[in-house]
């Protein structure tokens, strides 16, 4: 004959014997998540990958050569170069023959002057030249030469009137014209740039060649 407390143990035991039953039923109906996935790795096709801004079709390009960016001498320049080289070789030898001649000493210190400015002129304008495979010419213009022989025959406040003359005011306004011509429409860069830069100091000259003939005109020569 069974007692309460018997009983009530016999249906506690039956009672958790079936919740573990349920509990490996739902166990095995459930479907095994797939392990987690190793992460990429993307060193190797990042290292494969073209730098930034150089792979194809990319915007940035290497800048182009120094040789792509200098212009050809044109005929227009070549023709500058001649005349400059050979105004500025006889304004040099103008003024060194005119710095031991001049009687006035005002002219005597502009003798020496173009003879120092135009000497470095020629110097950088061959220079340039050179780089730039242009031609220079030999010697001066012929009419240069006859003026030089001419000055080497006068003496006194002559050789000075027409120093001014020829290799003062005459051969600077040319010279300036033919200067700013170049610094506006050369087509090397550095030859428009040896032309504005030297401008300014042909005007000088031409401004003190100027300022001399009139003094000379008005007191009858020297001082």
């Amino acid at each position: 004959m069974n007692t309460p407390a018997s009983t009530t143990n016999v249906r506690t035991t039956t009672l958790i014997a079936a919740i573990a039953l349920a509990g490996v039923l739902t166990a095995c109906e459930r479907t095994p998540e797939p392990p987690a996935s190793a992460p990429a790795d993307t060193s190797r096709a990042e290292s494969n990958a073209p730098p930034t801004g150089l792979g194809p079709g990319s915007d940035a390009s290497p800048p182009p050569s120094s040789a792509a960016q200098t212009a050809a001498p044109s005929p227009e320049d070549n023709s500058f170069v001649t005349a400059a080289a050979a105004g500025g070789r006889a304004e040099a030898e103008a003024g060194r023959l005119m710095a031991g001649r001049a009687a006035d000493p005002q002219v005597r210190a502009f003798a020496e002057m173009l003879d120092k400015e135009h000497t470095a002129a020629n110097t950088e304008l061959e220079r340039i030249a050179g780089a730039h495979g242009i031609p220079l010419p030999q010697g001066m213009a012929p009419a240069s030469r006859e003026h030089i022989e001419e000055l080497k025959t006068l003496t006194g406040a002559e050789a000075d009137a027409a120093f001014l003359r020829h290799f003062g005011t005459a051969a600077h306004e040319d010279t300036i014209a033919l200067f700013e011509r170049q610094a506006k429409s050369g087509q090397v860069p550095e030859l428009r740039s040896f032309a504005a830069d030297t401008a300014p100091k042909l005007r000088e000259h031409l401004r003190l060649a100027r300022q001399l003939e009139e003094r000379l005109a008005t007191d009858g020569g020297t001082r």
